[in-house]
Order: structure tokens, then sequence, then C-alpha cells
């Protein structure tokens, strides 16, 4: 996987974690992962379209989730309260957007499809995108993970052609 593919979410989640949350988000590092994801307590994923194709998935912790939600709506709300749930939808959804206008921008248009959240920790998910890079990123919140597994797709390379 290229890093031009990862690049455009970095600055999206830092500038939403600051405009939202009040707080600096700084990576921690960054790896080339397997195929395959463990769910976090929490999972965002977000399927992209168009020239790139793949998944994004955003892993958080419930005291994450907590401290977002507090954040953002000013009350205190369980983790998988459907208030929560939905918050987390947004935050992945805002962050992958920025992105996509990122990629569309140095010649990757996508589209992206509504955040599905999944909640079981511990669930294995095996993707088609071989190489995937997961950026942890860090806030005095917790940390963040984003796992990217996007590939060019190579039926809308030939279409354009």
């Amino acid at each position: 996987m290229k890093q031009e593919y990862v690049n455009p979410f970095l600055t999206p989640a830092q500038m939403v974690w600051q405009k939202e949350f009040g707080c600096p988000l700084k990576v921690k590092n960054a790896e080339a992962v397997s195929h395959q994801y463990t769910t976090d307590d929490i999972t965002a994923i977000i399927g992209i379209s168009g020239k790139l194709e793949g998944n994004v998935l955003y892993g958080f912790s419930q005291d994450l989730v907590v401290q977002i939600v507090k954040r953002m709506v000013g009350e205190d709300f369980d983790a998988r309260d459907p208030m929560s749930l939905s918050a987390l939808g947004e935050i992945a959804n805002v962050i992958t957007g920025n992105a996509a206008t990122q990629l569309a921008a140095t010649g990757y248009p996508c589209d992206i499809s509504p955040p599905v959240i999944l909640e079981p920790v511990g669930a294995t998910l095996t993707s088609g995108i071989s190489k995937q890079i997961q950026v942890t990123s860090e806030s005095e919140m917790g940390l963040l993970r984003v796992r990217i597994g996007l590939g060019e797709n190579t039926k809308e390379s030939r279409n354009a052609a």
C-alpha cells in the first residue's frame, strides 16, 4: 500500500481532534499490518470506492469513547449508548470525508460509505487488501487506531483510460 493513500488521513484526524476535543492528536507509530484485524472495544468501519477501494477502520477503547462523547455533548454517556455510537460514526465520517477530499485532489477521486459500528471486542475481520497500514495516535484522552486498507481499483483505472 502506498504512503500517499495514508497521509491524507493524518491531518484530518488531527484537525478533528483539535477542533472537536480541544486537544492535540499526535502520531505515535505507523506499521504495516496483515489483512486480518481484531476489533477494538468499538470499531467504526467506512468503505471507500472509486479510483481507490477498501476500508478504513477506526478503533476506540471504551474509555476513549466516553471522553469523546463527554467533550462533544457535555454529558457522560455509556460507551455503548446510541448517542455514543452515533458520535463515533460521525467522527469517523468527518475524518474519512476530509481524507477523500485530499485523495481526490491528488488524483484519486473516491466515495465513502456510511459508517458501520462493530461493538464486539476481539472479532476477527479479514480484508482482501493484503497490505495495510495501522496508524496509532495518542492524545490526552487516549489512543486512536486507524487501519487503512486501500488499493487501486483496476476496473476504475481501465474505464478512465
